[in-house]
């Protein structure tokens, strides 16, 4: 490896690449696991290289490998995020596609709200169904939050007498 640069001889992104490929590349096997997933994080370092070939022509050889080191990695922590985003969006719609079992169970509650007296009806809603904290749902209805607890406990006492009639 040649990590010599004359100020007179400008950097190019060849010489970059020869100088720096192959430990970028053991670096992002390491991280990645996978040496094609190594071999796009090695290309987009060189992509993001090129775009600061002047600051890297600044930087002393061991600053310019400390940099692309940097970017490589931070480059795999994106897509790790990207990834772990990706699988929480795939988890919740596979949680959306409900089976014929949890569209019964729907119904049972919605039939259960139904029957409720009409005083505790809106609040189960916003508690239960919308996940609405009690000091929300006092700030909306203009109550005191120890009043919205209470409701919700003699709600939850309403249904536990009354549960037997609607299923």
């Amino acid at each position: 490896m040649s990590f010599e640069y004359s100020s007179a001889e400008p950097l190019t992104i060849d010489a970059l690449f020869l100088d720096y490929e192959a430990p970028l590349r053991r670096y992002a096997c390491n991280l990645a696991r996978d040496a094609d997933r190594a071999d796009d994080l090695v290309q987009e370092t060189m992509i993001r290289a090129m775009g600061n070939l002047s600051l890297l022509a600044q930087l002393n050889p061991f600053r310019r490998k400390a940099w692309l080191y940097h970017v490589l990695k931070n480059r795999f922590i994106d897509e790790e995020r990207a990834r772990t985003r990706q699988a929480s969006l795939t988890e919740w719609l596979a949680f959306q596609t409900l089976d014929v079992d949890t569209l019964s169970v729907a119904a049972v509650v919605r039939t259960l709200l139904d029957q409720v007296p009409e005083q505790y009806r809106e609040l189960l809603n916003e508690h239960y169904l919308l996940g609405k904290s009690c000091e929300e749902i006092a700030q909306e209805l203009d109550l005191p939050a120890a009043t919205v607890r209470s409701r919700l406990f003699l709600a939850r006492k309403w249904l536990r007498a009354h549960n037997t009639e609607v299923i």
